[in-house]
């Protein structure tokens, strides 16, 4: 029961994970022939992604992108997570987001449900193996198929595998991650964002973007990203400002420290625009909190403060080379076969007994 609880953490179980045609959407016929055949097309353009990440991939049991990668080192700190509220406020800055998120997200009355299959299907995608990172792809793609509308007055139709607005969504995860990492674990090096950047380009295509949908470089990207930031597509209105109470005043995220966490995160521009304090007061205490953060981060051992996910990963990796885990990885494995441990994705099988010793 309990895996397949995991299976269907993306909110598609109806589908399988497959890739929905129209036949077999019972709510198909209730969209215009023109919705119809953009979702047609969506579906055919994800084909062409999931080959693209089929022949990038690292392995077969590494996943996507495996322990080399940057993508394992920045998403294996579990502090990354606190740049949740940052990344919703500015994908939800662009109104044709905002709009598709009130009409048609459950967080309202299930937003920690929402977050933990949210969490569930990233580390899929990041850490699972290539059936279980593929099988979370494709979730991912059926559940935004259902996804679109019409924004009031008048100013047009949303899905959310528009490609422009997958674009910017991704762009605020990529440019957020690494703002997280380098605030509260260290800084990153050039050649570390470029390879990160780079490794991102499955990121894309696991949300529907070819590699030339994307800008080509990690410069390029960041030009076009701060021409978004500072442009005037982008703007909070009603229905953004309507979300943000929600997500700062629920039962998980009331108190003054989330609202802290996500000033200090966010840039000046979008600080304001969101109405978040940030007085002298606001300033030293994000000061403080951030230094004490990065001391303690830094003190405790990777092993230690990993997510269960990259655990599971290295447990995997192990097993497949006829490796014996580490310690952690088997504790948190077993503990995971009882419970829903956070921050991991599914229980690694143990096929044979290891013979030699840590």
């Amino acid at each position: 029961m309990k895996q397949a609880a995991r299976a269907s953490s993306g909110g598609c179980e109806s589908f399988g994970g497959r890739i929905v045609s129209a036949q077999e959407n019972p709510s198909w016929r209730q969209l215009s022939p023109e919705v119809q055949q953009q979702i047609s097309q969506d579906s055919e353009h994800f084909r062409k992604c999931l080959a693209y990440l089929r022949e990038h991939s690292a392995g077969e049991v590494e996943g996507f992108y495996g322990p080399d990668s940057m993508t394992w080192v920045i998403y294996r700190e579990p502090v990354i997570l606190l740049g949740g509220l940052r990344a919703i406020l500015l994908q939800i800055a662009h109104p044709a987001v905002a709009v598709g998120v009130s009409q048609n997200s459950n967080f309202r009355g299930d937003l920690l449900g929402r977050a933990r299959r949210t969490y569930t299907a990233m580390y899929q995608l990041v850490f699972g193996g290539l059936p279980e990172a593929m099988g979370a792809a494709k979730r991912v793609h059926s559940l935004h198929s259902r996804v679109n509308g019409t924004i009031p007055a008048g100013a047009g139709r949303y899905r959310a595998n528009d490609p422009l607005l997958q674009r910017w969504v991704l762009a605020t995860l990529i440019d957020g991650a690494m703002v997280v990492f380098e605030t509260f674990v260290r800084p990153l090096s050039l050649e570390e964002k470029r390879r990160f950047y780079e490794e991102s380009r499955l990121a894309a295509a696991q949300f529907g973007l070819l590699p030339e949908q994307m800008p080509p470089t990690l410069e390029a990207f960041y030009s076009w990203y701060h021409e978004q930031l500072e442009g005037e597509t982008l703007r909070v209105g009603d229905t953004a400002r309507e979300l943000a109470s929600l997500l700062f005043n629920s039962p998980f995220t009331r108190g003054q420290l989330d609202e802290l966490l996500t000033a200090g995160l966010l840039p000046q521009r979008w600080r304001e625009a969101y109405g978040l304090a940030w007085g002298p007061g606001q300033q030293r205490a994000w000061k403080l909190l951030k230094g004490t953060m990065r001391r303690a981060i830094n003190l405790t051992p990777p092993t230690l403060r990993c997510v269960t996910a990259w655990h599971q990963a290295q447990m995997r990796l192990a097993l497949a080379r006829g490796q014996r885990p580490t310690a952690m990885a088997r504790v948190l494995n077993t503990l995971d076969s009882y419970v829903d441990v956070p921050f991991s994705i599914r229980p690694v099988a143990v096929k044979a007994p290891a013979t030699d010793k840590d």
